[in-house]
């Protein structure tokens, strides 16, 4: 999973249209974008269910 590098989810989407524009692979970035997405959400359901089952 990537760290949470402070980076906005914008800022992740403009870096992948510069690479796709760059000729990067555009299945490859929206792959990248989609795992990164879901990756950072789960953590935050982990995070919530987890602040959730220690009030009691």
């Amino acid at each position: 999973m990537p760290d949470d590098d402070g980076e906005t989810q914008e800022e992740r989407a403009l870096r992948a249209i510069a690479n796709m524009q760059a000729g990067a692979d555009i299945s490859d970035e929206a792959l990248r974008l989609s795992n990164d997405y879901t990756d950072r959400q789960t953590r935050r359901v982990k995070a919530w269910l987890t602040r959730m089952t220690r009030r009691g």
